[in-house]
């Protein structure tokens, strides 16, 4: 009897036997299916075969996890079993051995030096950064209300979020390097996702694409060491995350990073820093697009904590019910959809073997939809996030930046920042989604609304008198 789709249900198995899961092709097995569409792919599965399936992806044997103890079993109880897996080479040229790919002992190492960067009174030191940049977006969206005009939400969201890890991380704007990695962001962050499901020889050969990605790539080296370099020769602390990281001392060996892994911890930064959080945002806004009710309770909390002053980090902190909201988007949408680890000696998980080399697919988009663990999972729910319900649900059921020793270092940093211009941008501005869209996710290093957002901003009745937010629970259906 094979394992039933939501149950934990499954025959003993022998220890040569193998979860159900699709048959796929010779030699390719689902590759074909994971290029074209991995979200969707690894979702049918999961619907089809049960909480442990079984996927042949090329060479390798891989197995797509969705019962929280077996995701546990992998990030956290037998960690030290399992490594990034090689589709994590895909992210070297950008990433390079930053925090996102590299192992044991250079991981542990970077860690430790990256660590005090995101310390609760580092976080607190960046606010001012990050509403400041947001004000600057919504006096730039006064002009655009006023005409009607319409916006590329997730392009407005990117600059928006840039320019915070700019600032973070330097305490100054980039000037006209700002317009390289603007440029050639874009240009790097598609082609990796292409050809993430690729073979060696496909990302060598002199294409087009190729060569656009390597001179981006170049682009983006260059200003990144000169920013490094002008850092060093100046001297001086700073607040930013680029004087943490050149100030930090291995507690252990006393060593400061090299230019090489300041320029790897950079790029990751930027990816993670940026690239994500505005993820976060447009998808927040693609789903309150719907919920103007969840809207207006944004807004209500923010006239009430903000209270028409400069925000604080404090005030971050009283924004619960924005923070729910968040919470949910990152559920439905989690930008950082999926990840994957390599067993380096045979295991087992959920009563199966698993050899040494297997792959073991951990797909946030995947899990935050099992119904036995999100009843009625494509409904956009912010009250699932109340501190009862979270504490009735499995740990490792909802992962939007993993878990375990290897959990996002920037969390906090992306709940913070998130949380802050969601508020901010609620409390002046409505934001609707143009009529006429069919918008899709489209999986490439992140997970991206496809083909775009087009978007109106409207003033929002400031002067209004606040009152409470409806009671949550009128509104959800079911």
């Amino acid at each position: 009897m094979r394992q039933m789709s939501g149950t934990h249900l499954q025959a003993a198995p022998t220890p040569s036997a193998r979860p159900p899961g699709p048959r796929g092709y010779p030699v390719l097995g689902v590759i074909p299916q994971l290029r074209s569409n991995p979200v969707r792919a690894l979702l049918r599965a999961a619907d089809r075969y049960g909480d442990l399936v079984h996927l042949k992806v090329g060479p390798h044997h891989g197995y797509l996890l969705s019962r929280p103890d077996d995701i546990k079993h992998v990030l956290q109880d037998n960690h030290g079993n399992y490594r990034k897996s090689p589709l994590y080479q895909r992210l070297v040229p950008l990433v390079g051995q930053g925090l996102l790919t590299s192992e044991d002992p250079i991981w542990l190492r970077q860690r430790r030096l990256a660590q005090p960067a995101f310390h609760r009174e580092s976080l607190a030191s960046m606010v001012d950064a990050m509403a400041g940049e947001t004000e600057a977006t919504l006096e730039r969206w006064t002009g655009l209300a006023a005409r009607g005009e319409s916006v590329e939400l997730v392009d407005e969201m990117m600059d928006l979020t840039q320019r915070i890890i700019v600032r973070t991380m330097f305490s100054t704007d980039l000037g006209p390097a700002a317009g390289i990695v603007k440029r050639t962001w874009p240009i790097v962050n598609q082609r990796i996702g292409e050809t993430f499901w690729a073979t060696a020889l496909e990302t060598r050969l002199p294409l087009p694409a190729n060569r656009r990605f390597r001179r981006a790539l170049e682009e983006l080296d260059t200003v990144v060491y000169r920013l490094i370099d002008e850092r060093r020769r100046s001297g001086g602390d700073r607040l930013d995350l680029l004087s943490m990281f050149l100030s930090a001392r291995d507690e252990e060996t006393g060593e400061r990073m090299n230019d090489r892994q300041l320029r790897d911890e950079v790029m990751t930064m930027l990816l993670a820093g940026h690239e994500t959080t505005s993820l976060a945002l447009s998808w927040t806004y693609f789903l309150l697009s719907d919920r103007p009710d969840v809207d207006e309770g944004i807004a209500e909390e923010a006239s009430r904590v903000i209270a028409g002053r400069s925000v604080s980090f404090a005030d971050v902190e009283r924004l619960t019910y924005t923070r729910k909201v968040l919470q949910e988007a990152l559920r439905l949408y989690p930008p950082a959809w999926g990840y994957s680890r390599q067993a380096l000696a045979e295991d087992s998980i959920g009563g199966y073997r698993v050899p040494a080399g297997s792959l073991a697919f951990i797909v946030p988009y995947v899990v935050h939809r099992r119904p036995h663990l999100w009843p009625d999972p494509e409904r956009f729910d912010p009250e699932r996030f109340t501190a009862e319900r979270v504490a009735s649900r499995p740990r490792f059921a909802y992962l939007p930046f993993g878990a375990g020793p290897r959990q996002c270092i920037g969390n906090q940093f992306a709940i913070v920042e998130a949380t802050l211009i969601l508020a901010m941008v609620s409390r002046h501005y409505r934001v609707r989604l143009a009529p006429g869209q069919h918008i899709q996710p489209k999986a490439f290093i992140t997970l991206r609304p496809h083909p775009g957002i087009a978007a109106q901003v409207a003033a929002r009745d400031t002067a209004r008198p606040t009152k409470e937010r409806p009671d949550a629970n009128e509104n959800e259906s079911g």
